[in-house]
């Protein structure tokens, strides 16, 4: 898939502005509430990825964040 270098900001910028807003807000034992939206986080970093772009590093750290809070 291609993306075009506008898109590509836009989807970086969205990823950042909504990954640091969760960190920020959210309490590790809270995180289970935002599985639909870490999903949407996840399929928009995979676009970005298969693109040949790289995600924020706030989001890996709201991935990782996401992953503790909610392993069995």
């Amino acid at each position: 898939m291609i993306i075009n270098q506008t898109t590509a900001k836009v989807l970086t910028d969205l990823l950042r502005e909504l990954s640091s807003e969760l960190d920020l807000h959210y309490d590790d034992e809270d995180f289970h509430a935002l599985k639909a939206t870490i999903e949407t986080l996840r399929q928009a970093a995979t676009l970005m990825t298969d693109a040949g772009h790289e995600a924020p590093e706030v989001y890996h750290h709201v991935m990782g964040r996401f992953e503790r809070a909610t392993r069995s």
